[in-house]
């Protein structure tokens, strides 16, 4: 059966990130608990709300070194007396609600409650005690003056009189139902140690002869199928009944670790791969460098950040564990392993491996390899982003025209203006060739023209018009 164990607890401790000795609640409900050990007082001396509800604990016990208990909630357990609260002064409500709490035990348990001032709720609905006798909620109102709530139901100044002055005759009715329930016991535990099990016990009904067990006073309601098999509410039958649950879960959790992948040890493999790839390195040498790129990592050069050294940036998950990161750096090659994927580069020119330098980003989990060359005035090679080609500079005497830069796109009033303008040269062009037609044609008729004399074209109107008809 499982028990209280400091990994039970610190699973329970979730919300206070696994830190179980400042725990103030825990809730270890539904864990098929048969008791409270020592390691729940020893380990969590902070606890103020305490959840054990829905166990089979049959007692309260080893609760000493809680001080500070304000809430402790053992309902659905097998509880048959309040005890063990000597140490918890500030406890302020108790759930005992369906335990086992009879009259034998009811005088007992109320006077260990006495002395806890700071009481203010109780709860024992469903107990033997409360269906055995009719006057037990007024009894416990009587002997708790500090409770304000019992079984949910505020507890009024007229309830607390009327209790007070019955109290001398229920604690005389309480102590002959006590000694007659004492009696009980006893006989059924004689009986059951005679005997081992009741007697079986033949009754004809008629015609059908039926075979019961049990009292005399067990009614008769027909055969019993198997499935409706009716089984007394016991503590020992509720043991019973969570120990199968116990094996259950436990026969659950054992299939679901065997279907389960099997746990990886990532830097176990991390290291085996790490010592592959570096034997076949060597067994390689530099004499020819096969680059490549498992993992797909991004990466990028720079050889003008800083002065003779060559700078290598690849960019890495950012909560990726440094543990898995392997790097080697030789005269013309890096070679680095992140959980067992190789990236391999071949460098531009030689550098000093022993002067290396290895940097991880912790904002952006980049990690930065800063290599000095062997010859600090080597040209670049490298641009400073990688990707990009510088510009050519222009050749003096030559334009250059940027033949990937497309035309742009004219607006339709550009469209339009161009579109005017092309007509108005086409126009002056005609008229410039038409004057120029004009012109020799009128050279040419000159010359066609006979002399005349001048004087006398001048002297009369009469020639002028000849002259003119003539021409036309």
């Amino acid at each position: 059966m499982p028990v209280i164990t400091r990994e039970l607890l610190r699973k329970r401790a979730e919300h206070n990130e696994g830190i179980i000795s400042t725990l103030e609640e825990v809730s270890l409900h539904q864990e098929e608990l048969e008791g409270i050990n020592e390691v729940l007082g020893v380990t969590c001396r902070k606890i103020k709300i305490l959840y054990l509800q829905n166990n089979i604990i049959p007692k309260i016990q080893n609760l000493t070194h809680l001080k500070d208990l304000e809430y402790l909630n053992l309902a659905l357990n097998n509880i048959r007396k309040i005890e063990g609260l000597q140490s918890c002064e500030f406890l302020k409500k108790l759930d005992l609600t369906v335990n086992f709490i009879d009259v034998d035990e009811l005088k007992e348990s109320i006077d260990h409650l006495q002395s806890r001032h700071c009481l203010r709720e109780l709860y024992m609905m469903g107990n033997p005690a409360e269906a055995n006798w009719d006057k037990f909620k007024s009894y416990v109102i009587a002997k708790l003056p500090q409770l304000q709530s019992l079984d949910g139901t505020e507890i009024t100044k007229s309830m607390r009189i009327i209790a007070t002055q019955n109290l001398p005759a229920m604690e005389e009715e309480l102590r002959h139902l006590a000694a007659a329930k004492r009696a009980e016991l006893e006989a059924k535990n004689e009986e059951k140690c005679r005997d081992g099990s009741a007697p079986a016990k033949t009754i004809h009904r008629g015609d059908v002869v039926v075979e019961e067990l049990g009292s005399d006073d067990d009614d008769y309601e027909g055969p019993v199928r198997e499935d409706e098999e009716l089984t007394e509410n016991t503590p020992e039958t509720r043991v019973e009944m969570y120990r199968e649950i116990a094996e259950q879960k436990r026969e659950k959790a054992e299939r679901a670790r065997a279907n389960a992948p099997p746990e990886r040890d990532y830097e176990k493999e991390h290291a085996e791969a790490v010592a592959a790839q570096r034997r076949k390195e060597e067994e390689m040498g530099e004499r020819e460098v096969r680059q490549k790129n498992e993992g797909g990592f991004p990466f990028s050069w720079d050889e003008e950040g800083v002065k003779g050294s060559i700078v290598l940036e690849v960019s890495l998950p950012r909560h990726l564990d440094s543990s898995l990161i392997d790097v080697d750096v030789h005269p013309t090659y890096v070679s680095i392993i992140v959980k067992g994927k190789t990236l391999r580069l071949a460098l531009p020119s030689e550098v000093r491996a022993g002067d290396t330098k290895c940097q991880r980003s912790k904002t952006s989990g980049a990690l930065v390899l800063t290599m000095p060359k062997v010859n600090p005035r080597e040209t670049t090679v490298f641009s400073k982003k990688l990707g990009t080609k510088p510009k050519p500079k222009p050749v003096q005497g030559k334009v250059t025209k940027d033949r990937t830069k497309e035309p742009r796109k004219l607006t339709l009033q550009e469209q339009m203006l161009a579109a005017a303008q092309g007509t108005t040269d086409t126009a002056a062009k005609t008229n410039e060739s038409s004057l120029a037609v004009d012109f020799r044609n009128i050279v040419s008729v000159k010359e066609e023209v006979p002399s005349v004399d001048l004087q006398e074209s001048r002297s009369s109107n009469g020639s002028n018009s000849k002259l003119i008809h003539e021409i036309d």
